[in-house]
């Protein structure tokens, strides 16, 4: 295949990156249609949560067999599948009565499209260019989720805010559809393995070993981490969402014994010994992973502390993220064209550490009644750019220690840490947000003298404390006909609680991303 860097050959590159682009502005512009959502199909907020969290469900779980498929069928027309199935997903979504429509028909289909389009994207791009083409192509990928992140919220917000959710989702198909029609120049690629025979065994057990992986750590902020948040939803007297995890991994590790096997007989699986046992492989993936750790679990902090406290709207949602996406966008791209001499273990370092300090930074931007806008720029645009150099980075060690027989089909396990990634950010964040808020709460209500004892007992029975809008909360309480001096104690203590609560959120996020930096310390100098 040529890899002749003519304006012509980088054509197609423009095509993948718009593909990632709408995933990426797809899950954006989702994130900002919370509130929309609850207005319009009479949702509540756990149930907006569930339909955020169906994307990185349905495409985890699928991605790593969207890698063997695109091996198969070959990449291009994956990709076309992958497209269409996006268009039949946005339109869904254009047309969903209810909540329950949108959560189980758009987000699952959109889901299933990226399963197999965002695979077939790293596919395209490492079997269209080589070598230092190659860094760049993964930059530009890169770079374009981060200008869907700069331009997503902006014109999304705009068309949320002026036309409504419908016609921003709508917007999204058309865009889909563009890019299926601008196929065509993408070159049909050279199938190098011969009579590849699907691993249908491993597809089920993979497929149901990440399904109750990952479907198990999105339940934790419903469930609890181990005591239950429901005693009616319980296992033992303990939350079930550690024992759906276990048993997720169980199948994953029967998954991996028969992966052996079946490579051992036909030369050939669906997830290769070369992506567990390399190394380079492995740290590729842990910071693949991190890109969307990082977005899930700070964004969703910020853009829910200053959607339910400071009460922006859609739009200026998204010039609250400009910075971050700005910053994101010029660091994956601006690293592979301007830095001859890569050291990814130095760029991977320096890509974690702005992480820990912006979210640092930005949790202390946050106060009772808002935040400081230069501080809270400051942290998103120092985790945008931990991002972006990290982005610049990952793909190309997953590929180099992959090797050139697998190079391609590793976007499909890329895609898929993506996923988890993401899945354990929100739930994280989620987790440590409700956790700190209820415990807090608690705490300060019981050690106040002010409050009375029935303000005590309102409060210390319930088993959790939802995190929500003042007047969400205040029409709570006030169904335990309290004392009005009682309830504006309470009003007071919840916002201290809540505040509190999202800067351990973000602190959480600076904690796992130095347990990473720390096990990073062998990557590779040069590559």
């Amino acid at each position: 295949m040529t890899t002749n860097p003519t304006p012509t050959n980088w054509l197609p590159l423009v095509v993948l990156c718009c593909a990632q682009f709408l995933a990426s502005a797809d899950n954006v512009t989702l994130s900002i249609a919370t509130q929309a959502l609850m207005n319009d199909l009479h949702a509540t907020l756990g149930q907006v949560s569930t339909a955020n969290t169906m994307y990185p469900l349905v495409a985890g779980t699928f991605m790593v067999a969207g890698g063997m498929l695109g091996c198969i069928w070959g990449w291009r027309m994956l990709f076309r599948i992958g497209c269409l199935i996006f268009i039949l997903a946005e339109a869904c979504a254009f047309f969903s009565p209810s909540i329950a429509l949108f959560t189980w028909g758009a987000r699952l289909t959109a889901g299933i499209g990226g399963s197999l389009m965002i695979p077939a994207v790293f596919g395209l791009i490492s079997a269209l260019y080589q070598q230092r083409r190659r860094v760049a192509a993964f930059g530009a990928l890169g770079a374009s989720s981060g200008i869907s992140f700069a331009c997503g919220p902006i014109v999304c917000g705009y068309l949320l805010d002026h036309v409504g959710w419908r016609i921003a989702f709508a917007s999204l198909g058309l865009l889909a559809l563009l890019i299926l029609l601008c196929s065509v120049i993408i070159p049909a690629s050279e199938n190098k393995r011969a009579a590849i025979a699907f691993d249908t065994l491993g597809f089920l057990l993979g497929t149901l070993g990440l399904f109750l992986t990952i479907f198990g750590i999105l339940r934790i902020p419903v469930w609890g981490l181990v005591m239950p948040f429901d005693p009616a939803v319980s296992v033992l007297g303990l939350s079930p969402a550690p024992f759906v995890i276990l048993c997720g991994l169980m199948v994953l590790m029967m998954m991996l014994r028969w992966e052996r096997h079946f490579e051992a007989t036909t030369g050939h699986a669906l997830l290769p010994a070369v992506f567990l046992k390399t190394r380079l492989v492995r740290h590729g993936l842990y910071l693949t992973g991190w890109i969307f750790f990082a977005y899930s679990s700070a964004i969703f902090t910020v853009v829910s502390f200053a959607q339910i406290v400071k009460s922006v709207s859609a739009m200026e949602t998204g010039l609250l993220i400009l910075p971050f996406a700005i910053c994101l966008a010029a660091c994956s791209l601006g690293l592979p064209l301007f830095i001859q001499q890569r050291n990814p273990r130095r760029q991977c370092q320096m890509g974690l550490t702005a992480g820990i300090a912006g979210a640092l930074v930005a949790a202390a931007a946050l106060h009772v009644t808002g935040f400081t806008p230069v501080l809270m720029a400051s942290g998103l645009c120092l985790i945008g750019a931990g991002m972006g150099t990290i982005a610049a980075n990952a793909p190309i060690l997953v590929t180099t220690g992959a090797g050139n027989r697998h190079a391609e089909q590793s976007g499909g396990v890329q895609a898929a840490s993506r996923d988890i990634g993401q899945a354990l950010g929100m739930a994280l964040i989620s987790t440590v947000m409700l956790t700190v808020l209820t415990f807090l709460m608690k705490y300060q209500v019981q050690h106040d003298p002010a409050m009375g004892l029935a303000a005590r007992q309102a409060i210390g029975h319930l088993t959790f404390i939802p995190w929500t809008s003042d007047r969400t909360f205040h029409q709570l309480i006030q169904t335990q006909n309290l004392a009005p001096a009682d309830l504006s104690g309470l009003l007071q203590h919840y916002q201290q609680s809540r505040m509190l609560s999202a800067r351990y959120g973000l602190l959480a996020m600076a904690i796992v991303t130095s347990l990473l930096l720390i096990r990073l310390r062998h990557l590779p100098k040069s590559s």
